[in-house]
């Protein structure tokens, strides 16, 4: 039991809220680490948005991945999550599971989770509890932020006409686990990269960027919005099986090919294997897929401009008639039957 207070007082608790902030200010119910459990005052008009994510080794990450890293890409998925709801972060707890005590990898895994709470909002997200426990490698985040009341950002609420855009180029991260593990894809064909593009692959799967500066710009122009975490296939059909259950007809949602952005890197691996499996649903992008009705297109995109953010409109929301697909892939306006037979998934597979 010593053990495990010693390695809360030595490596989590300094990624707790500091002296005089806002979680530490005096005000009565603001408790941190060191109790059984946080408590948390919610600020005038706000709601608390919660979310979790678990990674396992060797499953949501290469068992070679250094603990810098895991720790950066697990706070970095759930602060996704929290931006693509319109929400600000505002702390964080940790589950963590260890097979052995290692002082060593424990100080890169917090120095990886305090990079990533300093990398997106301006402060330190800060650590407010959870648990340690000893079994195989497995780290459980739960995230809260705050969102103005009613202005969460939903799944379920893209309409017929809707465009469709995502913040930042995809597939990178695919490419970069088919670097670190071929094995995974059942692919070993070799990869010519330069040293340049592979360094910047495996930074998009180690590295994840949450894009909390587009929280409020959602909020003000998204109709529906998800973090695309298992692809782009998959989670925009998630967008359009909640939207089509909410509105009482069915959806579809067709894709510009040509119009999704691509890295460099990307380019040249659509050259030379014409595989779109990376772009389309290999996952680990954690940009934001975000769909916008044609009566805000005009404005969001003076707004993107204004507040030089990246937005790519890469497709629309149409209705689904009998015989049609969920998703449509386009090239030169007609549907690309190659491209969505070549799918045999649309994205990462849970179970």
């Amino acid at each position: 039991m010593a053990r495990e207070f010693d390695l809360i007082n030595d490596f989590f608790a300094p990624l707790g809220a500091p002296s005089g902030s806002e979680l530490h200010n005096g005000r009565e119910g603001q408790i941190g680490i060191g109790d059984d459990g946080a408590v948390i005052s919610v600020p005038p008009g706000q709601q608390a948005v919660v979310v979790t994510d678990t990674l396992v080794a060797g499953v949501h990450f290469p068992l070679q991945t250094s603990p810098f890293d895991i720790g950066w890409k697990s706070l970095a998925v759930n602060l996704s999550d929290l931006a693509a709801m319109g929400a600000r972060p505002a702390f964080y707890s940790l589950a963590l599971t260890l097979p052995t005590y290692d002082a060593e990898w424990l100080s890169e895994f917090a120095k990886g989770l305090k990079a990533a709470s300093e990398s997106g909002c301006g402060e330190m997200v800060p650590l407010i509890g959870g648990d340690t426990t000893k079994g195989p490698l497995c780290i459980t985040v739960s995230a809260q932020g705050w969102v103005p009341n009613g202005q969460a950002i939903m799944r379920h609420s893209a309409r017929e006409g809707d465009r469709i855009f995502v913040t930042g180029t995809l597939g990178d991260a695919a490419l970069g686990l088919k670097l670190a593990m071929p094995e995974f894809w059942g692919d070993f064909t070799p990869l010519s990269f330069s040293d340049e593009d592979r360094a910047k692959l495996l930074e998009a799967l180690n590295r994840p960027k949450p894009q909390l500066a587009y929280s409020d710009f959602l909020r003000e122009y998204a109709s529906s919005a998800i973090d695309i975490s298992d692809g782009l296939l998959a989670d925009l059909g998630h967008i359009l099986e909640r939207s089509s259950m909410r509105f009482g007809y069915d959806l579809k949602g067709c894709i510009d090919l040509a119009a999704l952005p691509k890295s460099q890197a990307m380019q040249m691996y659509l050259q030379q294997t014409h595989d779109w499996r990376a772009i389309l649903s290999g996952g680990d992008d954690y940009q934001i897929c975000f769909t916008v009705s044609v009566d805000k297109l005009e404005s969001m995109r003076e707004a993107a401009r204004k507040y030089d953010l990246e937005v790519y409109e890469v497709g629309s929301i149409e209705l689904r008639m009998e015989g049609d697909g969920q998703l449509e892939l386009m090239k030169h306006g007609q549907i690309d039957f190659a491209v969505m037979q070549s799918l045999a998934m649309k994205g990462f597979q849970h179970f």
